[in-house]
This record gives structure tokens, C-alpha cells and sequence, in this order.
């Protein structure tokens, strides 16, 4: 492997992350050359120990009952060193057709959990200066172009740094994960999915954008913030009947073994959307409700 022609080029801090995969499996920042030739040789054995199952990048337990793919398969084994970048980090959802952009969308990132950098929350619409968000939709726009694409659904994810402004981390031919859909569907009106249809049947796309959002969407994938045995999911408790919450969707079981940041990818334990008339009101609500749910988190 080209580990330390790789680290004379980009230099430290650096993140090592797959070429190809989801979420942030197999991620994380590197601070020097013994670091990196570390963490380059633990991601190899991490990803030979994951399977797709339902969907989704799990741990192999056996339960799949060998329907379960290898992740190796999927994600690949060839990494790449980037540079790290600090600043805020957001989402773009491009919609390109005949070559020109349609609908460009930008969502609020919460800080991941470094250094394996796990997502933690977004709001839509973004809550920074319009200045910054044109940049960042310009830069999103320009790098799908850049790749030649003239059709299609890409997501796009960006951060706008202390020192260089507008930055690209990473183009993703293809719709968001998790809530994306959802977001962009309650917040503007936009189908996503409807969207690619139409890309994939030739049709042009031309969604009609309101000027001033639906509603305002928040979302979380909350951590769980150390390991050991979960107890119970007495966590679950502070979202249920409550209002402004859209969903949860609860990501583990009681009895489970969950990884908090000191020792691994932390766990997502629960998947939370809420909507607020404004985004600052829908991210505050969103992290009051992240904190009772921390508040009732049981490890042993």
C-alpha cells in the first residue's frame, strides 16, 4: 500500500476513509505516519468483520443466517488519505437536468464525533449567511459538472472552513440516506425519488421550489456516548406522543452491546425528525430532546 507516499503528499491531520461505502464506516482522522499505517492496517481487519444486511453495515453476529453480504464486497478495500478540514459542514441535494442544476438544497451538519466521524444532526434550511450558502451551492454544483455529470440526483457534502472558504469532502451519485427524502420532501416539496425517475426516463426535470420552506426539519442519529450492555430503551421514552416529532426509528435492542467514541465507531442508537415553523426552533427543539434522551441511557 502507498501509505507514506500518501502522507508526504497531504500531511497530517488527515482522514483515512474507503473509496467507496456509507454513512462513516471505516472513517477516521489520523494526527501522523505510525497513526495512519495503525488505523490502515485495523480498517482492513474492520471491514473483513462487516456485512450488509437489510441495508444496512453491520457487525456479522450470525443472525443474517448467512444471507448476509460481506461488506468487503461492497465498500471495496482501496482507502484514500484526504486532508482534514474544520468549519461547518453541510449537505447540498442537487438535482441536475440537460446539464444545468434545478434544485440545489442546503442543510445544516452538526460537528460528527471525531475521530471516527459519526454524523449527529441536521437542519433544514441551512442557518448560515446566504453569502456562505450560495458559495457552498456554486462549489456542489461545479464539482458535479466537474465529474461530467448532466442528469441525475447527487448529494453532495461540503464544509466551509476557517481558512479556504467553500470546500468539497465528497460527491455521492445518488440520492441521501436516512431522512434525506423526507427533509427535502416536507421542507420544499421536492421528491427525490420522483426526481431520479425522471432523470432515469429521459424526462426533464423542472420541480416547482417554493421560495420560503414548508416547514423546517431537524434530524439526529443520537450516539450512544459509551459502551457496554444497553439496559433497556428507556431512552425511547422522552419521543413517544410528543409533538413536533415526525419519527423515531430505534436502531438497537435491549441486551445489546453498543460502542461509545473512546473505543470505536459509536453506535446510533436512535433516529430522530422533528418540525419546527423556523430551523433555529427546529435544531433547538432537536437537541433538547437528544439530551432527555441521553438522560435516560443505561449501560452496564
Amino acid at each position: 500500500a502507498d501509505v507514506a507516499p500518501a502522507a508526504r503528499r497531504v500531511g497530517f491531520p488527515a482522514v483515512l476513509k474507503p473509496v467507496s461505502g456509507a454513512a462513516s464506516v471505516g472513517v477516521k482522522k489520523v494526527n501522523s505516519l505510525e497513526e495512519l499505517q495503525a488505523t490502515y492496517q485495523a480498517r482492513h481487519k474492520e471491514l473483513g468483520s462487516l456485512v450488509v444486511s437489510s441495508g444496512n453495515i453491520v457487525k456479522d453476529d450470525g443472525s443474517s443466517g448467512g444471507k448476509a453480504i460481506n461488506a468487503e464486497s461492497v465498500i471495496g478495500a482501496r482507502f484514500l488519505l484526504e486532508s482534514y478540514l474544520d468549519g461547518d459542514e453541510v449537505d447540498v441535494d442537487v438535482i441536475m437536468s440537460d446539464g444545468e442544476w434545478q434544485f440545489a438544497a442546503v442543510s445544516d451538519n452538526g460537528p460528527t464525533l471525531e475521530p471516527y466521524f459519526n454524523e449527529t444532526w441536521a437542519v433544514s434550511p441551512s442557518l448560515l449567511p446566504r453569502k456562505k450558502q450560495v458559495e457552498l451551492r456554486e462549489l456542489a454544483v461545479s464539482s458535479v459538472k466537474a465529474l461530467g455529470f448532466q442528469d441525475g440526483i447527487f448529494h453532495v457534502e461540503l464544509k466551509y472552513t476557517t481558512a479556504h472558504g467553500a470546500q468539497l469532502i465528497e460527491v455521492n451519485a445518488r440520492m441521501g440516506g436516512g431522512p434525506v427524502y423526507a427533509t427535502n420532501l416536507r421542507t420544499w416539496g421536492v421528491d427525490l425519488v420522483e426526481e431520479a425517475l425522471f432523470c432515469a426516463a429521459g424526462i426533464p426535470s423542472r420541480p416547482m421550489v417554493p421560495r420560503l420552506p414548508i416547514e423546517c426539519i431537524a434530524n439526529a442519529d443520537v450516539n450512544a456516548l459509551c459502551s457496554g450492555r444497553l439496559l433497556d430503551l428507556n431512552f425511547m421514552k422522552p419521543l413517544l406522543n410528543r409533538k413536533g416529532v415526525i419519527s423515531h426509528n430505534c436502531h438497537v435492542s435491549a441486551g445489546e452491546e453498543v460502542v461509545g467514541p473512546k473505543d470505536g465507531l459509536p453506535t446510533w442508537l436512535v433516529e430522530v425528525v422533528v418540525s419546527k415553523e423556523t430551523p433555529r426552533e427546529a435544531l433547538d427543539f432537536l437537541l433538547k430532546l437528544e439530551e432527555e434522551v441521553q438522560g435516560n441511557v443505561h449501560v452496564s
